[in-house]
């Protein structure tokens, strides 16, 4: 059951992302739009790691604190902070490569501030639970800006970078694995690859990749059926992969 506390925060949060993306799209030039961009995304990184000032000011003994997940990528989201704090410093956001990064971490940060959002209460009288769920409020900011700002296309085809993305994410699970066990330090679990969250644990990786790949499938369907003509639609036009890929069209030989 949710608390009531709870409950004000996924409003109050909701309504206030709400309205900083409403104001913010009015902002037109490009450099104060990528400003934007790195503002959230250093909020959400200095957020996540406040714990470790925080310690350091209130423990009495001058050293600072850190969890595993502030030294290394060990949770979806802490990959998605990384990543999204990457694509706001990103020197050329038209590349063809920026566009399949940042597809990915548009939809990965939603998602992954989504579902904090509703199943983590915010415990706001204890900073070490409410700066998390204030990184991810701003981690939400960002990365819905990179759609309402013009970075990302909204697009059937985006599960194709998306499931690029999810590759990289077992990669990077991996490799925290083997680091850990390389320094005798047990397993963190990361990305899942070992069980699901303890809440759920026979919830597999691969169950979470093929939820979220539908639901963007599902999504950007029902997108493209009210924002697009018929002769557009993914099923009818496949432009929007060169996006992401040159994709180059078959020429008609005219035989004599």
């Amino acid at each position: 059951m949710y608390s009531t506390e709870h409950i004000l925060y996924i409003v109050l949060s909701l309504l206030v992302v709400s309205l900083i993306l409403f104001g913010a799209h009015y902002i037109k030039s490009q450099k104060y739009k990528n400003l934007f961009l790195f503002f959230w995304a250093f909020a959400c990184f200095m957020f996540h790691i406040s714990t470790m000032y925080y310690t350091f000011f209130t423990n009495g003994t001058g050293i600072g604190n850190a969890y595993d997940n502030q030294l290394f990528p060990i949770y979806f989201c802490n990959y998605m902070m990384y990543l999204l704090l990457i694509a706001s410093l990103w020197p050329n956001k038209e590349s063809r490569f920026f566009k399949i990064f940042a597809t990915f971490t548009a939809y990965g940060g939603v998602f992954g501030a989504l579902i904090t959002l509703f199943v983590t209460p915010p415990g706001v009288s204890n900073w070490f639970n409410f700066q998390s769920a204030l990184s991810h409020s701003c981690m939400l900011v960002g990365c819905l800006w990179l759609f309402v700002g013009g970075y990302v296309k909204i697009s059937v085809y985006n599960i194709v970078p998306y499931s690029l993305g999810l590759l990289s994410c077992g990669v990077v699970g991996g490799v925290v694995e083997l680091i850990f066990y390389l320094g005798g330090r047990p397993s963190p679990n990361a990305m899942y690859l070992v069980h699901g969250p303890n809440e759920l644990p026979e919830f597999q990786w691969w169950m979470f990749a093929l939820c979220m790949l539908l639901l963007i499938f599902i999504f950007t369907m029902i997108w493209e059926f009210f924002k697009r003509k018929k002769e557009d639609r993914w099923y009818k036009n496949t432009s929007d992969l060169n996006l992401y890929f040159k994709c180059k069209k078959k020429e008609n030989k005219i035989v004599k």
